[in-house]
């Protein structure tokens, strides 16, 4: 391509029009998340109305079925951006203990993850629907506990058959859930946490004792929430 051709496409209005338009829709459809967002932690995801979602992201109601199908479609995104920040601060507050151990890592960052979901709304929702909170936990989660599981068999301490592993996550999604919903149904409290944690290590070939070390281990500080509204599974998919 000549240099006259390259500089005519770079000032090509038609795409200076689409790249505005991109960023456009990409900021409408992040206000209308974190709208969602603040709604749902008042309303529940029930009693949230679309019609005050979008009169808080300041945009016209019809505009809202230009992004999501329904409130459970808008539900589904919300909650991909709430795993995808959980996933990138659980990277940060373990970072030191991957140095000691992969299986402490995986206890804590399943303690971390139960303790925020027993404080929103959101989650609560979805542990009533544990079916479709599993398949987004496998997927949002997947990339960080498939690696950490992958280390700990590398390393001996995970005793379990490298082609098990997706089958030995989806396996820890649903005792993951089961905690999750225990607590929103009042059945146990967030300070069981580590139960559930010691109950996934098991799955992955830990011995009871150090099961019960690694579900036990305190936990780090945790940094605080920076939702990134922009974020889209599909996108990652």
């Amino acid at each position: 391509m000549s240099a006259q051709s390259k500089a005519s496409k770079s000032n090509d209005p038609a795409g200076a029009t689409t790249g505005r338009m991109a960023r456009k829709r990409a900021i409408t459809r992040a206000s209308l998340l974190a709208a969602a967002f603040e709604v749902m932690a008042d309303c529940g995801v029930d009693g949230a109305k679309i019609k005050d979602i979008t009169d808080r992201a300041d945009v016209g109601f019809g505009t809202f079925y230009n992004y999501f199908e329904s409130k459970d479609d808008l539900a589904s995104a919300v909650l991909d951006c709430m795993i995808d920040d959980l996933g990138r601060r659980n990277a940060v507050a373990t970072k030191e203990l991957r140095e000691e151990s992969p299986a402490f890592v995986f206890a804590v960052s399943t303690r971390l993850v139960i303790r925020e979901a027993a404080k929103e709304p959101i989650w609560q929702w979805w542990a009533m629907r544990p079916d479709l909170l599993v398949d987004r936990l496998r997927d949002g989660f997947g990339p960080f506990a498939k690696r950490d599981i992958r280390d700990g068999i590398n390393s001996g301490i995970f005793h379990i058959d490298a082609g098990d592993i997706d089958q030995a996550w989806a396996l820890a999604c649903w005792v993951m859930v089961g905690g999750i919903h225990d607590i929103v149904v009042g059945a146990r409290t967030a300070n069981d946490d580590g139960f559930v944690a010691q109950a996934t290590a098991a799955l992955l070939g830990l011995d009871f004792a150090s099961a019960q070390r690694v579900s036990t281990y305190p936990l780090p500080d945790y940094p605080p929430a920076s939702i990134d509204w922009h974020f889209s599974r599909a996108e990652v998919d």
